[in-house]
């Protein structure tokens, strides 16, 4: 807590160095001006820190070194340059030394976040922000000669974050740094001991972003119109269709969101919430332009996997989805929406130390909320979208016992395309 207070205060005392340096200057906000899109390629530095191995049949401490994590950011400053929301995607993680006994892995699995800045992003000014991200951390210490150990993973955890920006001609560069308050690993150092070990709670960020516009029409009419509308209005202000269908895709993670009472009994050793790979939801659908609300069908195939010490675990989870979300409101461009779903999930579920082959379907309820980005309301042919669905009630039994698998389906950035939409803007 003491740190997290310290981190506080350094954030402020970044907020009033920059503001003693650049005094906000009033613009005009204009519908189209509301977002900016970037790419961003940066790394989190880890400091070292001290981990433990069972080696020669002892606990011994391990040091473990310094790391530099590369990561590839898809973002977009919205609200005028005052907000940043971001998706972030591990690349690998260099460790600054190596050892011939032991080696980690520490990687953020796939993160979204929200940062705040007090004053609107420009070029050639420090602009300093704050912001929070939701990520999984997936943590495997590595001792003696094998390599077999468990990697574990905490999600969900919030991680405050605080930074300054300094932007020249679309590029910007990235100087930050996060707080974990969640860093401590009760780890398997084999089958039946376990070892506390606890990682670092601050990492160091740097980064260089390109961003630009792309909201605005090549009809200068059209801009006109878009910029026109109400800042808070319904999605379907000035529609003059009655809908679209459309197809979409996006790169998906899933988590769970309970623990399991079958790894907890039978294999205390392996990660008990599981995290899958990322996999694409794909979609098609149909928008009714006059009633605000969209269907779609949505078919998912995450795989989750979890192994150690000669065990693996393996969850394939095909499921196809039918949903109806209602838009809530549309501010600037920013077009939030919540929904019901029915899912029918196929799991096949493999375990090869005691030959466990379990095949199961079931129609599982869920929930479902999001956001379009919609500059244009209802006459872009493509917008981007942000699903997140909830299903508290998924579990099956193996040998008796349950496997909670309740999951949260984050489906990250989603491409959607109106053919309609395309066909009717080339006639204009």
């Amino acid at each position: 807590m003491v740190r997290f207070i310290s981190f506080t205060y350094l954030f402020f005392g970044v907020v009033f160095f920059a503001s003693a340096q650049h005094p906000e200057m009033v613009t005009q906000k204009k519908r189209l001006d509301f977002a900016k899109m970037y790419f961003e390629l940066g790394g989190n530095l880890i400091p070292s820190f001290t981990g433990y191995g069972m080696i020669n049949n002892e606990i011994e401490a391990i040091n473990n070194p310094a790391s530099f994590s590369p990561y590839l950011n898809w973002g977009a400053f919205h609200f005028w340059g005052h907000a940043e929301f971001y998706v972030s995607i591990p690349l690998t993680q260099f460790n600054l030394s190596s050892s011939s006994d032991s080696d980690y892995e520490l990687t953020n699995a796939v993160v979204t976040g929200f940062r705040y800045l007090p004053w609107a992003y420009k070029d050639q000014q420090l602009t300093p922000y704050m912001g929070l991200s939701w990520q999984g951390t997936e943590f495997k210490q590595i001792f003696g000669i094998e390599t077999d150990q468990p990697t574990l993973s905490k999600d969900f955890g919030i991680m405050p974050e605080i930074g300054i920006l300094y932007g020249y001609k679309g590029f910007t560069a990235r100087l930050g740094a996060s707080y974990s308050q969640n860093t401590q690993w009760n780890y398997p150092i084999s089958t039946n001991q376990f070892q506390k070990i606890e990682t670092p709670d601050f990492a160091l960020q740097l980064g260089i972003l390109y961003a630009w516009e792309n909201s605005h029409s090549k009809n200068k009419e059209v801009n006109k119109r878009w910029n026109a509308y109400p800042r808070v209005s319904n999605l379907n202000t000035g529609a003059t269709t009655e809908g679209d269908f459309f197809i979409a895709a996006g790169p998906s993670t899933s988590f769970s969101t309970e623990s399991s009472g079958y790894n907890n009994s039978q294999l205390p050793y392996l990660q008990s919430q599981l995290t899958s790979e990322l996999y694409f939801d794909l979609a098609v659908g149909y928008q009714s332009n006059s009633a605000d609300y969209f269907i779609v069908l949505s078919f998912r195939n995450p795989q989750f996997e979890a192994s150690g010490y000669g065990t693996t675990q393996t969850i394939q989870k095909t499921s196809l989805a039918f949903e109806v979300c209602k838009f809530i409101t549309d501010y600037t461009g920013f077009a939030p929406y919540i929904g019901l779903n029915m899912a029918y999930d196929h799991i096949q579920y493999s375990e090869n130390t005691n030959a466990h082959d379990i095949d199961t379907q079931s129609f599982e309820p869920g929930l479902t909320i999001g956001w379009d980005i919609v500059p244009g309301k209802v006459e872009e042919a493509l917008i981007l979208r942000t699903n997140l669905r909830w299903y508290p009630f998924s579990s099956f039994e193996v040998e008796g016992i349950t496997f909670d698998f309740g999951q949260l389906e984050y489906n990250l950035i989603q491409a959607v395309f109106y053919p309609g939409r395309l066909i009717r803007s080339r006639r204009l």
